[in-house]
């Protein structure tokens, strides 16, 4: 037991605190917080926390050393944080509350991101940050320490994040990071997309668009993970299944991209893209009759798709079929495929 007789036993990440019969200056300033009385208990609450301020000093300068290295060169080079009583967090929680009461934000925020820093299973802690977070405008960050504090059972922070509605931050950062994938820069996506998925980890339209951004950005064994998890989640995605079979494409695995661009356009008879990236599986497998099926069912589609014409006017030449490659090539090259243009001048 500590010398001002207090013990702070954290129960569910929740502060509960339990008061020996002597009388103690975190139990007055609760009794001054509980009259509203906030200056009265800032006082209390700094001189209890001045009792153990030295450690937990050094303790968090660690803590913010250590930030500055991964998770991976932490384990590598073994820095650890040195052990401290998880209790110290209470004191700083609790004037973190009374300082938010005197609009003392700043004050606030900073006592209760230590209190997270001794304690970072402090659900109640990450709540009221979230709270105060969210109150400065600051909605995003907010919505983050509330979707935490709600992972670790703080049923308040469940309901606060419903709410304030942050499952729309979540969608409005979604769609930032389409346009921006549409317009193919993956990194700012990339960005964008994670804070989608920080928010609702289990969304496989999140899910998808980061994996899409990994694939863009060439990081193929991170896309596919993704991809994987939400097609687990919804194997009827058609998006995943397509996206997948573009990855497995780009790594020559030439089974696995026609099983994943079948499953698209099973999902999606109309899908032309699937029957299009079908076929190119196809030709890797040397399966020809179904790569000119696929093209055909393109061209079905896709009326005025000039490749889809000139991709089956190549496949045709390779196999002996010179007049059906002409025809091929004449139709792509008429759709303004100059390349077509080239091997339909030799056909008679």
């Amino acid at each position: 037991m500590h010398k001002f007789y207090i013990s702070i036993l954290l129960v569910a990440g929740n502060a509960c605190l339990l008061f020996s019969q002597r009388d103690s200056l975190l139990e007055k300033g609760l009794a001054n917080q509980k009259a509203g009385k906030h200056e009265l208990a800032i006082a209390d609450f700094s001189e209890a926390i001045k009792r153990h301020a030295s450690e937990v000093a050094a303790y968090v300068k660690k803590w913010d050393e250590l930030q500055k290295f991964s998770e991976f060169e932490r384990a590598e080079k073994g820095l650890e944080l040195p052990p401290i009583d998880v209790a110290f967090a209470g004191s700083y929680y609790l004037r973190g509350i009374s300082q938010a009461a005197m609009k003392n934000t700043d004050a606030a925020t900073d006592d209760f991101t230590t209190a997270l820093k001794i304690n970072p299973k402090y659900s109640r802690a990450y709540c009221e940050r979230g709270k105060l977070l969210w109150t400065l405008g600051k909605k995003y960050e907010g919505c983050y320490d509330l979707r935490t504090a709600r992972n670790l059972g703080d049923t308040l922070a469940k309901e606060l994040f419903d709410e304030k509605f942050c499952w729309n931050e979540a969608v409005l950062f979604h769609k930032e990071a389409v346009s921006k994938l549409k317009l193919n820069q993956y990194d700012v996506a990339l960005e964008l997309i994670q804070k989608s998925i920080l928010l609702s980890p289990d969304s496989v339209l999140y899910l998808v668009v980061r994996a899409k951004c990994y694939s863009g950005l060439g990081k193929l064994d991170l896309a596919l993970p993704d991809f994987d998890k939400a097609i687990s989640t919804l194997p009827k995605n058609m998006d995943a299944h397509f996206g997948r079979g573009l990855a497995y494409y780009t790594k020559r695995k030439y089974q696995e991209a026609f099983d994943d661009f079948d499953n698209a356009v099973r999902i999606n008879e109309r899908f032309a893209d699937g029957y299009l990236y079908r076929a190119y599986a196809c030709e890797g497998l040397n399966k020809v009759q179904s790569a000119l099926y696929d093209y055909a069912q393109v061209q079905r589609l896709k009326p005025n798709d000039a490749l889809a014409y000139y991709k089956s006017g190549l496949l045709k030449n390779e196999s002996g079929d010179s007049k059906g490659a002409c025809i091929d090539f004449r139709k792509a090259a008429s759709l303004g495929n100059t390349e077509a243009g080239d091997y339909a001048k030799s056909c008679k």
